[in-house]
C-alpha cells in the first residue's frame, strides 16, 4: 500500500534563483511563512529551525538534499502542537523546474506513518504556503490568507 503524501504544483514568474531564494531566506520567509523565520545554513546534515518572532522553536528538520536552485529536502518535525510532537519528522522536497519566463514549482510532502495528525494538519496550509510565495515573488506582496 502506497504511504500517504500531499502533492502541490504552481507556476510561478521568477527565475530558478528568485524562487530558491525565497524558499531559504530565513528572514524573508516571515512575509509568506506565518510569519515566521527559516534558520539553516542549508548543507546536507545541518539543522532547519523554524520561529516565531519570540525565538520559540515550533518546526524543526535536517537538510536532507541541496542541489540549488533545483531541488531542497528537509525532515518536518512539528513541535507547536502537543498533539504531533511525538510523531516521527517526515519529509518535505521543493523542486523547481524553469518553464520560459516561469518556474514550477512542486512541492510534496511525504514520509508520513500513515495519515497522522501532521500529514491532516499540513493538507491545507502548504497550498496557502506556496501561493503566497507565489504573490510575493510576483508582485512584491504575499498573499495572507487566514486559515479557520
Amino acid at each position: 500500500m502506497e504511504q500517504p503524501k500531499h502533492v502541490y504544483g504552481i507556476y510561478i514568474r521568477c527565475t530558478p534563483q528568485q524562487l530558491w531564494d525565497g524558499i531559504t531566506n530565513g528572514g524573508g520567509a516571515r512575509q509568506y511563512f506565518h510569519d515566521r523565520a527559516i534558520e539553516s545554513d542549508w548543507e546536507v546534515g545541518s539543522p532547519v529551525a523554524f520561529r516565531n518572532r519570540d525565538g520559540s522553536l515550533v518546526i524543526e528538520g535536517e537538510v536532507l538534499e541541496v542541489d540549488e536552485p533545483r531541488r531542497l529536502s528537509i525532515t518536518w518535525h512539528v513541535l507547536y502542537n502537543p498533539a504531533v510532537a511525538s510523531e516521527r519528522p517526515s519529509r518535505v522536497t521543493w523542486e523547481i523546474v524553469q518553464h520560459g519566463v516561469a518556474c514550477r514549482l512542486s512541492l510534496v510532502h511525504d514520509d508520513f506513518d500513515g495519515e497522522t495528525p501532521t500529514y491532516h494538519g499540513v493538507a491545507e496550509g502548504w497550498l496557502v504556503l506556496i501561493c503566497s510565495l507565489k504573490s510575493l515573488l510576483e508582485t512584491g506582496k504575499p498573499l495572507l490568507v487566514a486559515l479557520d
